[in-house]
């Protein structure tokens, strides 16, 4: 159950990634039960392929999501997915624009599937590879039992399984300032009988206004909290991690 700070700041980006993904591709449609097994993406040419999740839901959503590093072009990548996923579908691959990369994405059944693809250093590129179950899955943002800062509102929630424990990941965005919302959680967690196990500062690649890594423990379960301030200093990032130990649930 260890998490350090960097790791969780490095998460928020992920978290917000994975998100920003199935908000903009998810596509419209009536719901169904998919009958269709998972269908299996072709890694990209010379390239290292880790999983993040094979059993994973984002804002309610079940979606299996790998990282990749590849020692050809960020180009290279896109033609070679737009070919593959040309012919034999019924309509050619959308390539979208997301921030500073690239998204080539397709449909199959009641599956969306994806590739984001950014430059690496050396002519290289690097992305996430995603399958996710859009239609006929119902969305979430439900912060579950985490209290919410007045005006604040939930950006993604992502829930994974691991041997033995189950985590709920939530991203949300607060118009405080972060001492006022470290404050805020620190309080409510405190008198709902947590106990803070961990507080460090993090102030370098956290954010242009620092942040803070907090945890606390009660029972079984821990809450992890990153609390990074926002680019221009109006308002507040928080990841909200919650940890449950012995769950009695397996991983894949």
């Amino acid at each position: 159950m260890k998490t350090t700070a960097p790791q969780l700041f490095r998460r928020t980006l992920e978290l917000v990634t994975i998100g920003a993904l199935l908000a903009v591709l998810t596509l419209p449609g009536t719901a169904r039960a998919a009958s269709e097994p998972w269908p299996e993406i072709p890694m990209p040419p010379k390239a290292d392929v880790q999983w993040i999740a094979t059993s994973m839901r984002v804002n309610g959503i079940p979606t299996r999501i790998m990282r990749f590093q590849s020692h050809v072009s960020r180009a290279e990548i896109i033609s070679y997915y737009r070919a593959y996923w040309t012919g034999a579908y019924e309509h050619k691959p959308s390539i979208s624009a997301l921030g500073d990369a690239t998204v080539v994405g397709q449909t199959h059944g009641p599956y969306l599937m994806t590739v984001k693809v950014e430059d690496a250093p050396k002519s290289g590129s690097h992305g996430l590879i995603s399958v996710a179950l859009v239609i006929g899955s119902k969305l979430d943002h439900d912060p579950g039992q985490l209290p919410m800062l007045p005006g604040a509102h939930v950006i993604s929630v992502v829930e994974s399984d691991d041997p033995g424990k189950h985590s709920r990941q939530l991203l949300i965005l607060a118009p405080q300032a972060p001492t006022s919302a470290l404050e805020f959680y620190s309080d409510s967690l405190l008198n709902s009988g947590w106990a803070q196990v961990q507080s460090t500062e993090a102030r370098q690649g956290a954010g242009p206004a620092g942040g803070v890594f907090v945890a606390f423990a009660h029972d079984d379960s821990e809450m992890q909290l990153s609390i990074v301030g926002t680019a221009r200093g109006r308002g507040t990032t928080i990841l909200a991690n919650l940890v449950t130990k012995d769950t009695g649930r397996d991983g894949d």
